[in-house]
């Protein structure tokens, strides 16, 4: 994965991190990250996912649209600071964009780019009480409607559902479920060795 921007959302992620102005070391390039010469240094072109997450929205849009020209194979999310911003990083070829002050979709971003261990049940910690939880659509409820299923009343209200490469945010209730859909919800820490428990004969593994 490689970065784009360097701030307090991305400094913790371990992997190569481009800006104008970023630490020493090895996960770091120091460069122009709107520069077409920068991104290729960086290697975008063997990449294939991309977070874009600078300081001002334009540079970001234009990053996006040269890295997509760069690789038009690469899954990019963007991190934008103003909302009318959203469709014109969209139009330059982002996969994924989110509003810096959105947190919950923030953390939604990092769940979804950021490599896992293959598990039917994964987890982002937001807080000392909060978790986001992701588990895959039990073959059973392929093809139901949201509003059909028991999964709210066994877990909660399903706050995205991850469709291949695409994300939906705040799915109606009316949704048809798909094969290979991964549901993510929003618990309470303290609730998650019961859900975990609760889960147990109606979540399948990834192959």
């Amino acid at each position: 994965m490689l970065i784009l921007g360097y701030n307090e959302i991305t400094k913790d992620f371990h992997s190569l991190i481009v800006d104008k102005d970023v630490p020493q070391g090895d996960h770091f390039l120091r460069g122009d990250p709107t520069d077409r010469a920068t991104l290729l240094r960086a290697g975008i072109e063997k990449e294939d996912t991309l977070i874009v997450a600078l300081e001002d929205d334009e540079d970001s849009i234009y990053a996006v649209a040269l890295s997509r020209e760069l690789n038009p194979k690469i899954k990019i999310g963007a991190i934008v600071k103003k909302a009318e911003n959203v469709d014109k990083i969209y139009a330059a070829g982002a996969d994924y964009v989110i509003l810096e002050s959105d947190v919950l979709s923030r953390e939604i971003i990092r769940f979804l780019l950021v490599p896992r261990a293959a598990s039917f049940f994964d987890r982002v910690v937001l807080s000392d009480e909060l978790e986001i939880i992701g588990v895959d659509l039990p073959k059973e409820y392929e093809g139901k409607r949201i509003m059909d299923t028991d999964i709210r009343r066994r877990i909660g209200t399903v706050i995205a559902v991850k469709r291949k490469d695409k994300i939906i945010k705040a799915p109606s209730p009316k949704l048809p479920l798909q094969k290979g859909d991964t549901l993510l919800f929003l618990v309470e820490r303290k609730e998650i060795n019961k859900i975990r428990e609760m889960m147990g004969q109606w979540i399948y593994h990834r192959d």
